[in-house]
């Protein structure tokens, strides 16, 4: 269902219309924004977290971390604004965009090398832990189309129910719990299995449409 509602409110605007679901598209845009750049963030900082600094965030992010994060904090007025006109895929365009810049941070910094180097201990902590609050942000920003998700997230970040003004705080100093896994990938067979019941009544509509009467 979560899959589904970030997909079909992709796709929604202030106006009336019709939508088209398809399949391909389905699969490659929750694997893609959902998984690969949201779901992400928290699996590539989460591990290093509980094994090396028993879960706790560190409180100082460093001055790049916190340049990111209050850019982060910066669009919530404009996300808050789309989703009231009814501009979903906008607004869900725009987390997307900043799920980049979270991703790209990431990729800056690559916390498994860091955490593979003597002495590199406070940088890993900081962009582990930056990554940990870029991620609760977007959840923040997602809730509204993604609610199920992020209960899960809540409960892994040890928080009460995220509220929207909940991305202007930061958690600091916060011990999270122990990472699972939040969403999994679409598997095609699992679109096939279920678009397979239509197929095979509108098999049936057209060989009925089709013999004589």
């Amino acid at each position: 269902a979560e899959w589904l509602r970030y997909y079909i409110a992709a796709k929604l605007n202030a106006r009336v219309e019709d939508i088209e679901f398809n399949p391909e598209d389905f699969i490659a845009r929750v694997n893609s924004d959902l998984v690969g750049k949201y779901i992400n963030i928290a699996s590539r900082a989460a591990g290093f977290l509980a094994k090396r600094f028993g879960g706790t965030l560190s409180a100082d992010t460093g001055v790049e971390g916190r340049a990111l994060l209050d850019g982060l904090r910066a669009h919530a007025p404009a996300v808050r604004e789309l989703y009231e006109e009814r501009e979903f895929g906008k607004a869900l365009r725009e987390v997307m965009l900043l799920a980049d810049r979270v991703n790209e941070y990431v990729d800056r910094h690559k916390p498994w090398e860091l955490a593979r180097q003597d002495g590199m201990d406070a940088a890993l902590h900081d962009v582990c832990s930056v990554c940990i609050e870029a991620f609760r942000l977007i959840t923040v920003y997602l809730k509204p189309v993604l609610p199920a998700v992020a209960q899960k997230v809540e409960a892994f970040l040890k928080v009460p129910p995220l509220q929207w003004a909940d991305a202007q705080r930061a958690l600091g100093a916060h011990t999270i719990g122990s990472y699972q896994h939040l969403m999994q990938r679409v598997d095609p067979k699992q679109v096939d299995a279920l678009l397979e019941p239509v197929v095979r009544a509108e098999a049936v509509v057209l060989a009925e449409a089709a013999a004589p009467l």
